[in-house]
């Protein structure tokens, strides 16, 4: 169903999002992974073993600027892009939300449900 395919996944460097990498490779897919730290990012790509089938690119979820470089590299990259896994997110705040502290709650909805959609 995804041989053939080009997804980028979003906070790819561990946990969820590194397993969802890892099962689109193991079904065909080529893929871009996305991370805030360069450091974990390259760890994750190197540990993926999936020689050119998978790239790295560097950058914040939040930021607009990176989504636009993201895909533009992809289809530079591999031609094409197919699938979107926005796997990405954050929560800065805990508690009560009237005592939110109003940038954090800012930060959380620019990556938790901006970026998705923009």
């Amino acid at each position: 169903m995804v041989a053939g395919k080009v997804a980028i996944v979003t906070g790819a460097s561990r946990g969820i999002g590194l397993g969802i990498a890892e099962e689109l490779l193991r079904c065909g897919a080529r893929v871009a992974i996305t991370a805030r730290r360069a450091d974990g990012l390259a760890r994750a790509v190197e540990g993926l073993r999936a020689g050119d089938r998978a790239i790295g690119i560097v950058g914040n979820s939040g930021d607009p600027e990176h989504r636009r470089d993201a895909v533009a590299q992809v289809i530079e990259r591999f031609g094409q892009l197919d699938l979107l896994v926005n796997n990405a997110g954050i929560n800065p705040q805990y508690g009560p939300l009237v005592e939110a502290d109003l940038g954090a709650v800012e930060k959380t909805l620019a990556v938790n449900v901006i970026a998705p959609i923009a």
